[in-house]
């Protein structure tokens, strides 16, 4: 399987049977909160199944789990429409932090993540780069601090539109918002970062 065949699977899941299962119980009567909640099954279910076939847990899959569980048990316990919904900027915030706090780090999240696709060669030569090229070090730096930036940002727009449109726009509106994040910033990432990483490789 493709890596854009997942992500599209991993959208699907996350987007359109919420989505439906909020629909078809609004219209059923169920109240907003539940039904939020029902839909919210299908992408928790999605993440422990992946738990359990790959037999080890990944951090981000984690951060959904934990930040879509904690939103949506808080507005069953207030009955808050707004804290079920809040379930994506809870995800989005908590990573962007997560970014944000690595800077504090020896070596930034975004060169862990760089690594997780390279082989021992690759990875090899990225050590050597952070150990003897500072401005490998800047630019892994630069690209976190973006990084937790955007989803700052991204957190906090979602939060604001809660408010503001009906719940059957936001959702949509919601999935959007983050999936358009996510690939403008993946495109962004790769463009820039391949080149400057050309530059640092050129001396």
């Amino acid at each position: 399987m493709t890596e854009r065949t997942v992500l599209l699977r991993d959208i699907g899941i996350n987007a359109g049977p919420p989505y439906a299962t909020y629909l078809l119980l609004s219209y059923q009567g169920v109240p907003t909160v539940q039904a939020l909640a029902a839909g919210a099954v299908f992408p928790v279910g999605a993440i422990i199944w992946g738990f359990v076939r790959q037999r080890r847990v990944q951090a981000l899959g984690m951060i959904v789990l934990v930040a879509t569980v904690a939103s949506i048990l808080a507005a069953l316990y207030f009955t808050s429409p707004f804290l079920a919904l809040a379930k994506g900027s809870l995800f989005t915030g908590s990573l962007g932090l997560a970014f944000l706090a690595s800077l504090l780090a020896v070596r930034p999240l975004v060169f862990h993540l760089a690594r997780l696709g390279q082989d021992e060669a690759d990875q090899h030569h990225a050590e050597t780069l952070w150990e003897t090229v500072p401005r490998y070090r800047r630019l892994m730096r630069r690209i976190t601090a973006v990084w937790a930036v955007a989803l700052l940002i991204e957190a906090s727009l979602r939060l604001i539109l809660i408010p503001v449109l009906p719940i059957a726009l936001f959702l949509p509106v919601s999935e959007a918002m983050w999936i358009c994040c996510l690939g403008l910033m993946i495109a962004w990432c790769w463009r820039y970062g391949a080149r400057q990483m050309d530059r640092i490789e050129a001396g």
